[in-house]
């Protein structure tokens, strides 16, 4: 196995799933890593050679593998192959751990210039495994960290925005960038203090006003991070807005708060209410749905939320 041809990563390449590197096989699709630092890439598998369990070693052990755009087609249909005849559905716990990782490296230092090329990569991922037909928001309710933390709160979100907006029949390009504003949403957190927002009980009125400016202060790091795409922007800015006009940061109200942000707006309330915190348990998936439904109306867009209801409805007539 050797390694050439080196190529800066732009958006030519796409992040593939390791669960198909398994020995006694050949891909029609050239595989390439990245090196960290330089931000390059290196050729590691030729198309058509077959792999050994040497190989297989080799190519695990490295944190990301990618695939060329230009052969995107082939992984897509490799993949899709593989995981209906040979693996069944996708392993939800390996895909939580291994986008958990990232996210969390870039909550830790958001500014790094590579986090929005590595959000696109993350996001592009998952939109490919939830537009599976094999998926299901309830597997993927199973497998969600114990405890409520900004960065595994931020991935949650981002599943549930994409299944949402799956179900509401937003193309592919829309649902990735709704999938990157979630991902993004609580950005703005990384830069309050780490004693407000882990606090252990309820907030002063200081710490909540605090709080109150992580949408904005995400919005300007998204847009130093590179990001002009209004959907995504209105989605980081405004996910708290509320339906009568009382939330922040522009007091929006209603049809001037874009779908993106109301997406993220049920969706940052759902995990929020079912995951346990040090200073509360978490709520069901059942009682959190009607409370929604039945006490937020001056909050959530309630036609959102009883589609996102019909989510989990039709998985359970499904079963």
């Amino acid at each position: 196995m050797s390694i050439s041809v080196k190529q800066p990563i732009k958006k030519k390449y796409y992040l593939i799933d390791k669960i198909i590197i398994i020995s006694d096989i050949k891909f029609d699709f050239n595989i390439y890593t990245k090196n960290n630092e330089e931000e390059r890439v290196s050729l590691v598998l030729e198309k058509e050679k077959k792999l050994f369990e040497k190989d297989v070693d080799i190519l695990i052990s490295y944190k990301y593998l990618y695939v060329h755009e230009s052969e995107k087609e082939f992984y897509d249909k490799y993949f899709r192959n593989y995981m209906s005849k040979k693996n069944g559905p996708r392993d939800m716990g390996l895909f939580y751990k291994e986008v958990g990782y990232t996210v969390d490296k870039m909550f830790k230092d958001p500014e790094r210039l590579a986090s929005y090329s590595e959000v696109k990569d993350i996001v592009t991922n998952m939109v490919s495994t939830i537009l599976d037909d094999d998926f299901l928001i309830s597997s993927f309710i199973s497998i969600l960290s114990a405890n409520y933390y900004t960065h595994t709160h931020s991935l949650n979100v981002s599943v549930y925005s994409i299944c949402l907006g799956k179900h509401l029949g937003l193309v592919e390009s829309e649902i990735e960038e709704l999938g990157i504003s979630a991902l993004l949403h609580d950005l703005g957190k990384s830069k309050i203090k780490d004693e407000i927002i882990n606090k252990n009980g309820s907030l002063t009125e200081y710490e909540f006003n605090e709080v109150k400016k992580h949408p904005l202060l995400g919005w300007l790091l998204a847009k130093r991070l590179g990001i002009t795409n209004k959907n995504i922007l209105s989605g980081i800015r405004n996910h708290h807005e509320r339906m009568d006009g009382n939330g922040y940061p522009d007091k929006l109200k209603d049809k001037d708060i874009h779908i993106f942000a109301k997406i993220i707006g049920v969706c940052d309330v759902f995990d929020a209410l079912t995951t346990k915190r040090v200073y509360k348990d978490a709520v069901s998936t059942f009682e959190t749905l009607i409370m929604m439904k039945k006490e937020m109306s001056k909050h959530l867009d309630i036609t959102l939320v009883d589609e996102f209801i019909k989510i989990f409805k039709e998985e359970t007539q499904s079963k």
